[in-house]
């Protein structure tokens, strides 16, 4: 064979070589003729990342594709720029067959074949790397007042070793330069610690656990070389269902150890004492005196108990918040469980459960009551007099500041969300009205950007009131009215109202079984919106083409509504949060809209405040069906 026979074997090789290369990349790939910018050929991953199939592709120009004003100026940029030759990166915004537009990074070069220039684009949708970066954000933003308002010193480091955030408190306990703050290095940060530290091993070990374990807790005493005394808590912390990075929370519990010790060595030497009467009488005095201006010169409440609650012994702070007289405790006495709200005695009575199988108790908050009848939040640590199993002594603080400062800052929230409303919501008129056409004939370039801004007005009108009834429910200002409609009548409107949206995802929404009228006690307004998170989350997790199917059973007394997917199921790790605030999934059949995260659990608070319950089962690759109960109501006879 000669050499011409054997080049043109090698030829088709390397062509169908390529073409197997480009349809088994795991990157959307498009060849466009870059004199009338249309797509020549394209890979499967692009054809079903923008939901066209390859003939559909080929031919359409690359504005009908991408739909961010920064492309216009990439393209005429990457041709100008001779030194480019041909090659850049830059993040974009697509949009597919359906409408939905997703973020994606494209990496374009250059092909010249039979005189013929091509721009050959790798694209990847980088939607779950913007959602983090935004979620990540929006927390930082939202915890840095919290943060800064905290009695504790608060440090956060993300994966990669670097200080995410710091507050002020932390930086003047630990004594921080500003150099060492705008390093944000977390082996520098920790190196500084150890040298403040009497006794770092047990600390530095615990720290290779984590390295080990990064899903492990932990909880450090820490002995500081000038005296003071830190309590250390180690948390992972997690973005959605994702861990992001590590969360350190150091109280100052340097009072609280001083006046323990002194506890301790004032038991000491009375026992001591006890073998010589005069020794023992002179020794408890001169103990006692000194124990009682230590213990009041403490900022914290201070006291010691039994197992029945009664208290033997109370400093001057303690019963300032209890409202009671230093004579009048010497007489009467006072019981803690007394002076404490019912919902505290579960905590109190879990705590002296460990003091007895631990020695010791983690804080638990609850609710001293005064004796005028005001109510007044606390946190109470119990730790075990050692040589005793019944008596404790106990640490109160007392809360309110801290529980003012959360309220300013719900207050806050809800006043910005409030503010945010009415601009955006003139905003999106005035785009919903230029993309109807009311201001005459637009040119289709500043039409698109009019409907890409259109979107994004209604995205974040979305994220603004599922704020607004978060805080009104924290906060207690939102309004259930309970009356008696047809369920049966709501479940088709919120069919009709949601269908648009299920038409998006090509999905159906079916009422498979129902009694013919369902009367139910609750609010109808609220019950819409129950439906509409419960139904939009079943539409934006099928597959293309199924039907979600809708439910009605009567139970005496009792109404339950089933919303069934297809999908393929919620994951093990993220079951748990499915129902808590901010919560979201991380999985491939995550579609471009991502949601707030706050739907489900504004949700379940819905239905608990009409007296409902809600849950859900789910199975791997079959589905998911969430379900909520409402109350319900005596039929009319002539309905």
């Amino acid at each position: 064979m000669t050499a011409t026979d054997t080049s043109q074997p090698r030829s088709a090789l390397s062509t169908n070589l390529l073409h197997h290369l480009i349809d088994h990349s795991r990157d959307a790939i498009l060849v466009v003729d870059t004199h009338e910018m249309r797509v020549v050929d394209a890979n499967q991953v692009a054809c079903q990342m923008l939901a066209y199939s390859q003939e559909e592709l080929c031919g359409l120009t690359l504005a009908q594709i991408e739909c961010s004003l920064q492309d216009i100026f990439f393209w005429e940029a990457l041709r100008a720029d001779t030194q480019a030759d041909g090659k850049a990166i830059a993040e974009s915004e697509w949009i597919s067959s359906n409408g939905n537009s997703f973020p994606v990074e494209k990496r374009v070069s250059s092909f010249v074949d039979a005189d013929r220039e091509f721009f050959i684009i790798h694209a990847e949708d980088i939607t779950h790397r913007r959602e983090l970066a935004e979620g990540r954000g929006h927390l930082v933003a939202q915890l840095q007042s919290s943060l800064d308002a905290t009695a504790e010193g608060i440090l956060s480091t993300d994966l990669d070793g670097n200080v995410v955030n710091i507050n002020q408190r932390f930086s003047s306990m630990w004594q921080i330069s500003d150099e060492l703050l705008a390093g944000r290095d977390e082996a520098q940060m920790f190196a500084h610690l150890k040298l403040a530290l009497k006794d770092s091993k047990s600390f530095f070990d615990s720290l290779e656990k984590i390295r080990d374990d990064p899903n492990l807790e932990t909880e450090d005493l820490l002995t500081l070389h000038d005296g003071r005394y830190f309590v250390c808590v180690s948390k992972p912390e997690f973005l959605r269902d994702r861990r992001v990075g590590r969360v350190f929370s150091v109280r100052d519990i340097t009072q609280m150890k001083e006046a323990e010790r002194s506890l301790m060595a004032a038991r000491d030497a009375a026992e001591k004492a006890s073998k010589d009467k005069s020794r023992m009488l002179e020794a408890l005095f001169v103990s006692e005196s000194r124990l009682r201006r230590l213990v009041n010169s403490s900022l914290i409440g201070i006291m010691q108990g039994g197992a029945n609650g009664k208290l033997t012994e109370a400093n001057d702070v303690l019963l300032q918040l209890a409202g009671v007289q230093r004579l009048e405790f010497s007489e009467q006495g006072m019981s803690w469980l007394e002076r404490t709200s019912l919902e505290s005695h579960a905590a109190h009575k879990n705590a002296l459960n460990e003091l007895r199988i631990h020695g010791q108790a983690k804080p638990y908050e609850g609710e001293l009551i005064r004796k005028d009848g005001t109510h007044i939040p606390v946190m109470v640590g119990l730790a075990q007099l050692e040589g005793s199993l019944e008596e404790w002594v106990g640490f109160v603080l007392d809360l309110t500041e801290q529980r003012k400062a959360d309220r300013i800052k719900s207050e806050f929230i809800s006043v910005v969300s409030h503010e945010l409303r009415t601009p955006l919501t003139s905003i999106r008129g005035a785009l919903g009205l230029l993309e109807s056409g009311v201001a005459g004939d637009i040119a289709p370039k500043a039409m698109q950007l009019i409907k890409v801004a259109h979107r994004n007005c209604q995205r974040l009108g979305i994220l603004v009131n599922d704020i607004l009834d978060m805080e009104k429910l924290a906060s207690g200002k939102m309004v259930i009215n309970m009356e008696r409609f047809d369920l049966v009548a709501v479940t088709r409107q919120a069919i009709e109202a949601n269908a648009h949206y299920a038409q998006a995802y090509n999905v159906r929404y079916r009422i498979s079984c129902h009694p013919e009228q369902a009367w139910a006690m609750g609010d109808s307004v609220r019950v819409m919106q129950v439906f509409a998170n419960l139904l939009s989350n079943a539409a934006k997790f099928s597959p293309r083409g199924e039907e979600v199917q809708i439910r009605i059973t009567e139970i005496p007394g009792t109404l339950k509504i089933e919303v069934q997917d297809h999908g393929q199921g919620i994951p093990v790790a993220f079951r748990e949060q499915i129902f808590k605030r901010f919560a979201q999934a991380d999985g491939t059949n995550t579609r471009q809209q991502g949601g707030t995260g706050l739907g489900l659990n504004i949700t379940k608070t819905f239905v608990e405040k009409m007296g409902g319950e809600i849950g859900f089962q789910t199975e791997d690759g079959k589905g998911t069906t969430f379900w909520f109960t409402l109350m319900g109501a005596m039929h009319r006879r002539n309905d």
